[in-house]
């Protein structure tokens, strides 16, 4: 595949090794990745990290799928903006199963990230 994907650092409880238990977590991280690197290639959104953390694949996606991934992109965006603004930032997030997410950086960049006192 196109991305390389660092190794955890743990071995986790089960008695299974670990790259048989997050196999499909890991693969469903690095498709979401390659699926939005390829949309923001191709202009649905801007997004100046994602590069930094996915190489472009060759394969091009259905514009169905750049369609959707910019519609999740954009409303999850939306909903985080409007919470940490009627909030003044006096918050934290919590981004479960966020795989190579740059949702912090975008939102450095805007100066909205949660106050961290």
């Amino acid at each position: 595949m196109a991305t390389s994907l660092r190794r955890p650092s743990f071995t986790g409880c089960s008695s299974s090794p670990p790259d048989a238990d997050d196999e499909g977590v890991r693969g469903t991280c690095e498709d979401a990745s390659l699926c939005k690197r390829f949309a923001v290639s191709i202009g649905y959104w801007q997004d100046p990290y994602i590069p930094h953390l996915v190489r472009l694949s060759k394969e091009r996606k259905a514009p169905e799928i750049n369609r959707g991934y910019f519609a999740r992109v954009h409303g999850v965006s939306q909903l985080i903006k409007a919470f940490l603004r009627k909030t003044g930032c006096n918050c934290q997030i919590l981004n479960l199963g966020a795989g190579m997410d740059t949702t912090f950086w975008r939102l450095k960049d805007v100066d909205l990230l949660p106050s961290t006192s």
